[in-house]
């Protein structure tokens, strides 16, 4: 059974969504250790850009049935 994410973690994965790429830099309080658990559990996986993340489906999907996060957009 997949392990649900702290609310760190879903806070960066719905910021994330499937198209942006985010890293520690971009939020003001989550850090390294946090985008470094969520890559050793598959949840991102590292961008083109050094320092930044994408999010993974099996990321994005929290729990099976669950929506999938399709990442927030700016007004």
């Amino acid at each position: 059974m997949p392990q649900r994410p702290s609310n760190r973690e879903l806070k960066v994965l719905s910021h994330l969504g499937e198209d942006n790429a985010l890293g520690p830099d971009d939020f003001k309080d989550v850090g390294d250790k946090v985008f470094a658990g969520m890559l050793k559990k598959g949840w991102v996986v590292p961008a083109d850009q050094p320092g930044k993340y994408r999010a993974t489906i099996k990321g994005l999907t929290v729990h099976e049935g669950e929506i999938i996060f399709a990442g927030r957009w700016k007004r």
